[in-house]
């Protein structure tokens, strides 16, 4: 069965079941949202690319690329509840996540993926109950990013490059076999996009680097630089999607990346990411790398 869910930054989320709205609606075992369709969810928002009408000769300059507006999506559904005080934390629940004042994830699993999409919630229309045990009502949101995402893949724990340790000698020594030493680290990643237009994948890194860090696309050779000291125990995130770059979670330091050659990966394609320090290396940083397939 299919769902969709509304999940909050923070609070309680809904998962809404897909049904045949009669049956949900006029079958008392039936408790909870549910959902009669999800057309939105697959349509491609409409080209923001102004038309430059040629004015001498027939027809329009090309252009080069169509660039896609935001996209609206409208759900309708229900809610049917085992009693009145269920209907009325219900409302309740649907208020409070309507007016989060952050942006809302809402995922959709069908029978053949699992996508989901930030969104602002503009308006959470209820009709009137007329003191009964289920409602129907209207969500319209906007997703200022039209593009759906799958799941969330995480490579964490990326040391920094360091060779190995390297035969023992003599050899047999020690252990009575040929001892290769400590394990060295290459400090590189492979990310494959499974989706069908380009995803940017997301960077974290930890203390403690007293020059900052280098990504690196080896695939292309592009590469993000962040120079600043990041000390032991801070962290510091990339979105490449939009530039933006924290430290902690709070501090905006964007101004310092001193190369803004952000990287994406292409549907179908693996590119090969290093992680590589910058300055004097202090306890043991690490670099996370998320990505999420995208589709349109």
């Amino acid at each position: 069965m299919a769902t969709l869910e509304l999940i909050p930054p923070r609070g309680a989320s809904i998962t809404c079941f897909g049904s045949m709205e009669e049956m949900f609606l006029y079958s008392p075992e039936l408790h909870g949202f549910g959902f009669s369709e999800n057309a939105d969810w697959y349509r491609v928002s409409e080209s923001k690319t102004p038309v430059d009408e040629r004015i001498a000769a027939d027809g329009a300059f090309e252009n080069v690329r169509d660039w896609r507006s935001q996209l609206t999506l409208s759900w309708s559904l229900w809610y049917r509840g085992g009693s009145r005080s269920e209907v009325r934390a219900s409302r309740n629940l649907l208020n409070a996540i309507a007016a989060t004042g952050q942006p809302v994830t809402v995922r959709f699993t069908d029978e053949d993926e699992v996508t989901e999409r930030s969104v602002s919630i503009r308006a959470v229309q209820p009709d009137d109950d007329r003191g009964q045990l289920a409602y129907r009502f209207t969500i319209t949101a906007i997703a200022p990013d039209p593009v759906r995402y799958g799941q969330l893949q995480t490579y964490p724990n990326i040391g920094v490059p360091a060779s190995g340790g390297g035969l023992v000698f003599p050899l047999g020594s020690g252990a009575g076999y040929w001892d290769f030493g400590a394990d060295g680290s290459s400090g590189r990643v492979a990310l494959t996009n499974d989706g069908t237009t380009d995803a940017f994948p997301g960077i974290a890194v930890t203390g403690g680097l007293s020059g900052g860090f280098v990504i690196a696309d080896q695939t292309t050779g592009k590469r993000v630089v962040f120079q600043r000291t990041i000390p032991v125990g801070s962290v510091v995130t990339i979105d490449q999607r939009t530039g933006a770059a924290l430290i902690d979670g709070q501090s905006d330091v964007s101004g310092q990346i001193t190369s803004w050659d952000f990287f994406s990966i292409g549907p179908g394609e693996t590119h090969i990411i290093q992680f590589s320090p910058l300055g004097v290396v202090t306890g043991t940083p690490t670099a996370t790398l998320t990505i999420q397939s995208a589709y349109v």
